[in-house]
């Protein structure tokens, strides 16, 4: 078995672990049962927004040619498109597979945009050329290194004049005059964004549609969300040829996850044209929520879309850079547990004061470029997640994991190649000894205070 921790330098430091047989084991276990297996595993990654580009396009080369291979290199520089289910990352990039973006402005934008000008809802002034600036070249660098990069975008607005209100920002509502011009821009931006070589896999009918914001902002209740999506925009896809774009619904937090989920479903239409539910951590876990809708609806595909955390000036404070990257852990470890099958950070990249961002809604990535000292910033987070998404591939399903004790946070999977993947983490201030089991053979493990490691191994190692 190897035994990955990540060095104070963010290197993944490989070590060996030996199996033993140990028929009487029972104490500090941590059981693992590769037969018993739950959901497939679709990818990890984060959002390409403008906000993000528009830093990454100010970078020298060098710092945005190592952003790229540390977002979406594999082990040792490589791509994770290459690298299949071989290699086990312990160095090199993040290996992301699965990404956001965003529909027209968001708030991580540097300003309210639409592609059509106002009152066309025939879309004759339809037009990417915003796009083609920053955003489209940045997806693009990242698409160079993982050519088989999925993509999720999420409408945050429909254009002003679309709306309830006349304005991208602060809520309103879209026009019932406006379903059939709203889904027919979507559906031209997935044939748009395909001539640029970029594949929309997946989509969203709305970013968090319960939330009026200052920044842009859209509200759907249920009934309209359904409506929407199961009479406009899932026959617009269809009649472009987009029948495998795959529609998400919600999109929002987790605390009301199963109400909405409920209540988006049970009208049959709209259960036919969902194939992913999204759902964000700004309520807090409700990771019980994200198991009932996994239980309820396991032919549907469940998906973390966004999370952050709070900008800080003390992001560089060990303890901050703990916490904050701890939350990653707990809700990857728990989203996981609960039924997830992929998990979507929020900016990929962002400046030292965590924008630019047109509303001044800051916020902290795990990558961040400051631009007086020129430097990239990797904060521990990064690495939280890389503990994750440079080992488990898609394609690998969840198993059984047991552990005697919450001290320890645990979560396991089986990849197509066969070998088991465990990842662990230590939130106390103290070690905590356990041993690995996937019976009859045991192997001792400890992890330091604070900590977080990924073990891998092969079938073949058990009976060493």
């Amino acid at each position: 078995m190897r035994a990955y921790l990540t060095d104070a330098h963010g290197a993944f430091q490989p070590s060996e672990v030996r199996f033993h047989r140990s028929e009487r084991a029972e104490m500090e276990l941590v059981v693992c049962r590769p037969d018993r297996m739950y959901q497939r595993i679709s990818g990890f990654g984060g959002a390409f927004t403008e906000a993000g580009a528009y830093v990454f396009a100010g970078m020298p080369e060098d710092v945005q040619d190592r952003f790229v291979q540390l977002c979406f290199g594999g082990a040792e520089g490589g791509s994770s498109a290459s690298r299949g289910c071989s290699g086990d990352l312990a160095s090199g990039g993040n290996a992301y597979t699965l990404c956001r973006t965003h529909i027209q402005s968001c708030d991580f934008a540097l300003g309210n945009y639409a592609y059509v000008k106002p009152l066309d809802r025939k879309l004759k002034t339809f037009s990417l050329d915003r796009d083609r600036t920053l955003l489209l070249p940045f997806i693009q660098c990242g698409l160079a290194v993982n050519p088989t990069l999925e993509i999720l975008a999420s409408p945050w607005s429909p254009p002003a004049f679309m709306k309830t209100n006349r304005m991208m920002n602060a809520g309103g509502r879209l026009r019932r005059s406006c379903y059939a011009p709203w889904a027919a821009l979507l559906a031209r931006y997935v044939s748009a964004y395909a001539q640029e070589g970029v594949r929309i896999g997946r989509m969203s009918v709305q970013n968090e549609p319960m939330a009026a914001q200052v920044w842009d902002s859209c509200l759907f209740t249920a009934g309209e969300e359904a409506d929407f999506a199961a009479h406009y925009l899932r026959p617009a896809l269809d009649a472009a040829g987009h029948e495998d774009v795959r529609l998400c619904a919600w999109d929002h937090n987790t605390d009301r996850l199963l109400d909405r989920v409920e209540a988006v479903f049970g009208d049959s239409e709209a259960n036919a044209a969902f194939g992913s539910v999204g759902f964000h951590w700004y309520a807090g876990d409700h990771f019980e929520q994200v198991r009932a809708v996994a239980e309820a609806y396991p032919d549907k595909e469940l998906l973390f879309t966004e999370g952050c955390v709070e900008y800080s000036r003390d992001g560089a404070d060990v303890a901050t850079q703990e916490r904050k990257a701890e939350r990653y852990g707990h809700a990857l470890m728990g989203c996981f547990e609960a039924g997830a099958c992929g998990f979507i950070d929020w900016n990929l990249l962002l400046d030292e004061r965590g924008g630019p961002n047109h509303a001044r809604n800051f916020c902290e990535a795990p990558l961040m470029y400051d631009r007086q000292a020129g430097e990239l910033v990797v904060n521990r987070s990064f690495y939280y997640l890389g503990h994750f998404s440079r080992f488990i591939v898609p394609g690998s399903r969840r198993f059984l994991v047991s552990r005697f004790s919450d001290e320890l946070e645990c979560t396991g999977f089986l990849r197509p190649d066969g070998k088991r993947v465990v990842v662990a983490m230590n939130r106390c201030s103290r070690p905590v000894r356990f041993e690995v089991a996937e019976r009859p053979a045991v192997a001792r493990i400890e992890i330091a205070p604070h900590s977080i490691m990924t073990l891998v191994w092969e079938g073949a190692e058990l009976g060493s």
